[in-house]
């Protein structure tokens, strides 16, 4: 194989390896080594609600924390019986997650009065507490829906979405690992393919002299 092809292999590789290095070890720092991923909204309004497709879409338990004025209440329930429940009922949805930010992403939808979610029976469990509640969200019982309330008058003012699962530690322990490889052996090929160089120019000049 040719200086030249060598030197472009491994510029190409050491690059990999760079990016891979960054992006394996901003996800470490992130996560931690237990790969615990927090994401946060502001919701700002009085019910939130959090569907399968944000709760359910991990293996891992997620732990769901609201914050707000008065009492906050939350109950888990299947999500047709909360769908009938809400209604044209005013909310905010919290639709996914950004990873980038580490923010819950929100819409706000309907628009008649809000529903005193508390008072029916369609409740798996629900939780209360002085200004905030925490729910945590078991796999097993999928599809779920949660619904967070706070009195009238009151707004959820924050929530806050924790899950750990330490594959993704692990996955991000082994990009930055792997990267690193690239890099060193990518560098080493670039230095080598550039002594070479250096060394065959020299043998021409000195058998021309």
């Amino acid at each position: 194989m040719s200086t030249l092809i060598l030197r472009v292999t491994g510029a190409v590789l050491a690059l990999i390896g760079l990016g891979a290095v960054v992006v394996g070890g901003w996800f470490l720092a992130a996560l931690g080594p237990s790969g615990t991923a927090t994401f946060t909204a502001e919701p700002e309004q009085r019910v939130v609600v959090l569907d399968p497709d944000v709760l359910n879409r991990v293996d891992a338990p997620v732990e769901v924390t609201a914050t707000g004025g008065g009492t906050v209440w939350a109950g888990i329930a299947r999500p047709s019986d909360a769908e009938a429940l809400l209604g044209e009922g005013a909310r905010a949805d919290v639709t996914g997650v950004t990873v980038g930010d580490w923010d819950l992403t929100t819409r706000t939808v309907g628009s008649g009065e809000s529903v005193d979610a508390g008072s029916l029976d369609i409740w798996r469990s629900s939780t209360s507490g002085k200004g905030t509640t925490t729910t945590t969200i078991d796999q097993d019982q999928a599809p779920q829906t949660l619904v967070i309330t706070a009195p009238q008058g009151e707004d959820v003012e924050q929530v806050e979405l924790v899950v750990s699962d330490d594959r993704w530690a692990t996955t991000a322990i082994a990009l930055l690992v792997g990267g690193v490889l690239a890099l060193v052996v990518g560098a080493a090929l670039v230095l080598r393919t550039g002594v070479l160089g250096a060394v065959r120019r020299r043998r021409t000049q000195e058998a021309g002299a």
